[in-house]
């Protein structure tokens, strides 16, 4: 007999300016495992589920801090947001590029970005 794979639901926002007016919000089932990350959510949903996702991905270690997406309303790291239930993910502020992607400024001009609270 076989085990049960526990899972969660993952609510990502979707935009691409080319083709959508507004925002909208698609679900995702993905399987769960404790020490899961936004990040790692995010790429087995794009592996698995749905190749047109876009997101950030860079380091994988929370240096360059380029995945900053809003988990539950609040700005954090993705590679390093650990997942305990069931998430909204969306775009940190800023002009959406595509889904989960933003423009940011060249670099030394300063960035209007939201604090974010290292996990601990």
């Amino acid at each position: 007999m076989s085990e049960a794979i526990e899972t969660i639901k993952i609510k990502v926002q979707r935009f691409d300016p080319a083709v959508d007016k507004e925002p909208n919000y698609q679900e995702y089932t993905v399987p769960y495992a404790k020490g899961t990350t936004v990040m790692s959510a995010l790429r087995y949903i794009y592996e698995n589920l749905d190749h047109s996702l876009a997101y950030y991905a860079s380091c994988r270690i929370g240096k360059c801090a380029g995945c900053h997406v809003r988990v539950n309303g609040n700005t954090k790291l993705a590679c390093t947001t650990i997942i305990e239930g069931n998430v909204t993910i969306e775009p940190k502020k800023g002009k959406v590029i595509r889904d989960l992607v933003v423009e940011t400024p060249p670099r030394g001009e300063k960035e209007g970005h939201e604090e974010v609270v290292p996990e601990v």
